[in-house]
């Protein structure tokens, strides 16, 4: 691999070194964060965004929090929820995703949890929560859509987690939903996988050791 000369990326208040590492078949950058290689196709690209959301990627992707009056404080807890799965590399994708948004956004409690078939439990990443000192817990559906297990079973699950720590408050946030920065990301994923398919890229994570990520007929 051949480098070019480094730069760095704001992280909030802090700056994390970026070495800007591309691959000798298609020049795609590698991202390094703490210690980790993370491949282009998982950061943002605001040629893609209207004018009016490129904003909220300035400073190296940041998030835009001025004006706004509900932003994660002190004394919040984060738990992103996805819903589980019997296979183990699937529930430890949450675990990267959870480390890469607290690295990102900098908040000092950030737990994953899984709705079933999976540990951590909703109860357990909301008693981990209380026990680092939130006060607060907010739980974001790591979900596309509002489904039953939004409208349902998350409430559900969060009350009953809830009910053993008194005094403690909690929110359920929207998922994912119809953000127009999905268009980015399923369009990166796309790109990818071509490239893949087309012999310019290894596979990614999702799909090393499967094969899945070819062309049938």
């Amino acid at each position: 691999m051949e480098s070019s000369p480094s730069s760095s990326l704001n992280v909030g208040n802090r700056v994390i070194a970026r070495s800007n590492l591309f691959s000798p078949k298609s020049g795609r950058g590698i991202v390094r964060v703490s210690g980790r290689s993370v491949h282009e196709f998982v950061k943002l690209r605001t040629e893609y965004l209207p004018s009016r959301l490129r904003v909220s990627t300035a400073n190296g992707g940041g998030f835009r929090t001025e004006g706004r009056k509900g932003v994660v404080g002190e004394g919040d807890g984060v738990i992103i929820v996805d819903h589980g799965s019997r296979r183990k590399e699937s529930n430890l994708m949450l675990n990267e995703f959870v480390a890469m948004f607290k690295e990102k956004t900098q908040y000092p409690i950030v737990e994953p949890a899984h709705m079933e078939l999976a540990e951590p439990s909703i109860k357990d990443a909301f008693t981990a929560c209380i026990q680092q000192g939130a006060r607060r817990v907010i739980v974001s559906p790591f979900f596309l859509f509002p489904g039953r297990h939004w409208h349902q079973d998350i409430p559900s699950l969060t009350a009953e987690a809830a009910k053993e720590h008194p005094g403690a408050s909690y929110v359920i946030t929207a998922p994912l939903g119809l953000h127009e920065l999905l268009v980015d990301v399923v369009n990166d994923r796309i790109s990818y996988c071509l490239s893949h398919v087309a012999g310019e890229e290894d596979e990614c994570s999702v799909c090393a050791g499967t094969g899945k990520c070819r062309v049938y007929s």
